[in-house]
C-alpha cells in the first residue's frame, strides 16, 4: 500500500469487507486498529518520519509519548487520516482488520486539535447545541439533542459554564481548562468509538491537566470509546493514569505495551528507574542524547532497548475483518446551511458594535459630502460638480464594503479546516450561510448612505431614479466586499490580504471611468477598464441621473461668441464622456456577475487552499 499525504484515503470499507452503518447489538463493543511495516516519509526533503513501525490500538487509554521530533504526532495523524500533504505513506493500516477511508472514518472517530479553535462569540452550549445539529444522526430529535447535550456537558464538568461565551484573547470567556473541555465535549456529542487528541495537556496548569485526564481516563474504562493522545512529559499521576504505553524517538517504537509494564521494560534493558522519580521523564532521559552522552553510548542504549523490544503481533489483526459499525450519518446539506445560516448570524449579532460603528461612519461620509455638494442645483456650474460627486459615492461605498470583510475568511480559516476535518459540514454550505449572513449585516449602511447623500446634494427628485441610485450604491458595496472575500480567500492571511486588496481597488479606482472617461481609454488599456467595479457604477449612475436632466444658463453663462448655453442636457454630458456605450441595466449585469465571480473565486480559495 502506498498513499500520499491527507489522501492516505485507504481503500473503502466496502471494496475489501462489510460496512455496517447502525446496529446495536454491537455498539459497545470496542473498534481495534493495527499497523504494520508502516512509513510515513516527506517528500520533499525525502526524510522517513516514521521507519517500518508495527502496532496495534485495541481498546483503554493510550498515550504516544516521545521527545520532540519523534514522530508522535505524525503516527497519531497517520492513523486519523491527517496527515499534511507532501507526505507520503506506505504500509499496511487497517480499522477492525479493514482498510478504511477517511470519510468513514470521521463518522466513527473524534480528534481534538492541540490549539483551541472556537467561535469566541459563542456561548458553551450554543457551541455543543450546534455541534450537535451539525454531527449527531439525521435522524435525531430535536429533545434528543439537547438531551445529549445536557450529558455531555455534566460528563465533562461545563454545566457552571454553560452560558459563558467562550472568548478570545480580546474579551474575556472561559478559562484555558474549560476551552480543552470543550473540545473534547464537541467530540463526545456523536459517542465516537475513537477519540483522538493531541498534546490535549499543552498549555494547561498540572490540576487541569490531571482533572482532564482523569476524564479521559473515565471514558476509556467504559469501553465504548477508546482514547489515543499524544503527551510530550506528563506528571506522574497523569502517567499512571495510561493504560497503553507507545515511546518514539526518531521516528522508531522504542517501546509498546502495558503503561506500568514499561518500567520492567526498561529495566531489563539495564536503565531501571530511580525511586522517587516521575517515570516518564526517566524514558525520555534514557532515549533523548544529551550533553553527557557520547555518540558511542547514545548508539548502545539504542541497541540494548532494541534488542529487548518485541513488536507486538499485528496479523491475526490485520486479516480478520470485523463490520465496521459507523454511529452516525451525514447531515443533509439544507440542514448543514439552515444551521450554519442561524450560527453566523448569532455572531453577527454579538459583533453588532462593529456594525453600529460602521453605519455611525457611513452617515457622517454622508452628511460630509451631501454639505460639501449642497443643493449643486441645474445650473451650469453644477456640470463640474456632478461627475465628481457621484465618482465620490461610489469610492465611498467600494472602500467601506471592502474593509469590512478583509478579516472575514482568514480570522476563520483554521477554524473552518478544523471543523471540514471533523466532517461537521460541507465546504459550500459553510460559505453560503457566512456571505448571507455578512450581507444582511452590509446592507443597511449603502441603503442609509442613499437616503442621506441623495437629497443633500440634490440629484433629480424623481422616485424611480433615487431607487436605482440606492440600488446601485448597493452593488458597489456588494461588489467591492466580494473582491476583498476573493482576496482574503486566496491570501490566506490577514497581512497578505491588507497588502494585496489596496492595489486592486487602486486599479479600479484609476480605471473607474472618472479620471479617464470611457471615450479616453488607450486602448490597449480597455481590459483593465472592464475589470473595475467603479466603472460600472459610476457610468450607471451617471446614465441614471444625467438622462432627462435639464440645465439652464444665467446671462453670464452663455457663450460669448453663440450666444447659446454651452450645456443644456446631460444628454450632451453623456456623449461628450462617452457614457453611451452601455445601458443602466448592461451596468447592473455585469456587476451582478462581477460580485458571482468573485465569490466563486473566493469559495475555490476557501474549498481548496487548506494551509
Amino acid at each position: 500500500m502506498e498513499r500520499q499525504g491527507s489522501e492516505l484515503a485507504l481503500e473503502p470499507a466496502g471494496a475489501g469487507g462489510v460496512v455496517v452503518h447502525v446496529n446495536p447489538d454491537d455498539e459497545e463493543s470496542p473498534v481495534f486498529l493495527a499497523w504494520k511495516d508502516l512509513t510515513v516519509t516527506a517528500r520533499r526533503h525525502m526524510r522517513p518520519l516514521l521507519n517500518g513501525v508495527t502496532g496495534k490500538i485495541t481498546a483503554g487509554f493510550y498515550a504516544i509519548m516521545g521527545p520532540s521530533g519523534s514522530g508522535k504526532s505524525t503516527l497519531l495523524n497517520t492513523l486519523s487520516c491527517r496527515l499534511d500533504r507532501g507526505v507520503t505513506v506506505a504500509g499496511e493500516l487497517k480499522l477492525n482488520g479493514q482498510l478504511y477511508s477517511n470519510a468513514e472514518l470521521k463518522l466513527l472517530s473524534g480528534y481534538v486539535m492541540q490549539d483551541d479553535l472556537l467561535n469566541a462569540h459563542l456561548t458553551v452550549e450554543e457551541t455543543l447545541r450546534y455541534t450537535a445539529e451539525l454531527r449527531m444522526p439525521r435522524g435525531s430529535t430535536p429533545e434528543e439533542r439537547m438531551a445529549r447535550v445536557e450529558e455531555v456537558m455534566q460528563q465533562v464538568g461545563l454545566t457552571h459554564v454553560r452560558s459563558v461565551i467562550v472568548g478570545s484573547p480580546i474579551k474575556k470567556g472561559i478559562s484555558g481548562g474549560e476551552r480543552k473541555r470543550l473540545c473534547v465535549a464537541m467530540e463526545l456529542l456523536t459517542r465516537p468509538k475513537l477519540l483522538f487528541l493531541d498534546e490535549p495537556t499543552s498549555g494547561l496548569d498540572s490540576v487541569t491537566a490531571l482533572s482532564l485526564c482523569r476524564l479521559l481516563r473515565r471514558l476509556a474504562t467504559s469501553r465504548t470509546c477508546t482514547v489515543v493522545c499524544t503527551i510530550h512529559q506528563p506528571q506522574a499521576k497523569i502517567f499512571n493514569l495510561f493504560d497503553q504505553l507507545l515511546l518514539l524517538n526518531r521516528g522508531n517504537i522504542v517501546y509498546q505495551g502495558p503503561a506500568q509494564g514499561a518500567l520492567e521494560f526498561f529495566g531489563r534493558s539495564g536503565f531501571p528507574c530511580p525511586a522517587f522519580e516521575n517515570p516518564a521523564d526517566h524514558f525520555l532521559d534514557v532515549i533523548t542524547p544529551n550533553m553527557n552522552d557520547s555518540v558511542e553510548s547514545f548508539v548502545e542504549k539504542e541497541a540494548a532497548l532494541k534488542r529487548h523490544y518485541t513488536a507486538p503481533a499485528v496479523d491475526h489483526l490485520l486479516d480478520n475483518p470485523r463490520p465496521l459499525i459507523l454511529p452516525r450519518d451525514t447531515t443533509p446539506w439544507h440542514k448543514q446551511f439552515r444551521v450554519l445560516l442561524r450560527r453566523s448570524l448569532k455572531e453577527t449579532w454579538r459583533k453588532r458594535n462593529a456594525t453600529y460603528v460602521l453605519l455611525a461612519q457611513t452617515v457622517i461620509m454622508a452628511i460630509l459630502i451631501g454639505t460639501v455638494f449642497l443643493r449643486i442645483g441645474t445650473s451650469q456650474t453644477s456640470v463640474t460638480r456632478r461627475q465628481p460627486v457621484l465618482f465620490f459615492t461610489v469610492i465611498n461605498q467600494g472602500m467601506f464594503g471592502a474593509l469590512i470583510v478583509i478579516n472575514s475568511f482568514p480570522s476563520e480559516r483554521m477554524l473552518s479546516l478544523r471543523e471540514r476535518a471533523a466532517g461537521t459540514y460541507h465546504v459550500s454550505a459553510y460559505f453560503l450561510a457566512k456571505i448571507t449572513a455578512e450581507t444582511v449585516s452590509q446592507l443597511p449602511a449603502p441603503i442609509l448612505f442613499s437616503c442621506v447623500v441623495y437629497f443633500l446634494v440634490g440629484f433629480q427628485a424623481v422616485a424611480s431614479k433615487f431607487f436605482i441610485f440606492m440600488a446601485f450604491m448597493v452593488l458597489c458595496s456588494l461588489s467591492a466586499t466580494s473582491l476583498a472575500l476573493a482576496v482574503s480567500a486566496i491570501a490566506r492571511t490577514t497581512d497578505m490580504a491588507v497588502t494585496v486588496l489596496p492595489m486592486g481597488l487602486e486599479v479600479c479606482r484609476l480605471f473607474g471611468g472618472f479620471f479617464l472617461s470611457p471615450a479616453n481609454i488607450p486602448v490597449y488599456f480597455k481590459w483593465l477598464n472592464a475589470l473595475s467595479y467603479c466603472q460600472y457604477t459610476y457610468v450607471g449612475i451617471s446614465l441614471n441621473e444625467l438622462h432627462g436632466l435639464k440645465l439652464y444658463c444665467t446671462p453670464s453663462q452663455l457663450n460669448a461668441k453663440t450666444g447659446q448655453c454651452p450645456t443644456t442636457s446631460g444628454e450632451q454630458t453623456i456623449k461628450a464622456l462617452g457614457l453611451d456605450y452601455i445601458s443602466i441595466g448592461g451596468c447592473a449585469g455585469v456587476l451582478i456577475g462581477y460580485i458571482l465571480f468573485c465569490r466563486v473565486v473566493a469559495y475555490l480559495g476557501v474549498r481548496y487552499i487548506k494551509y
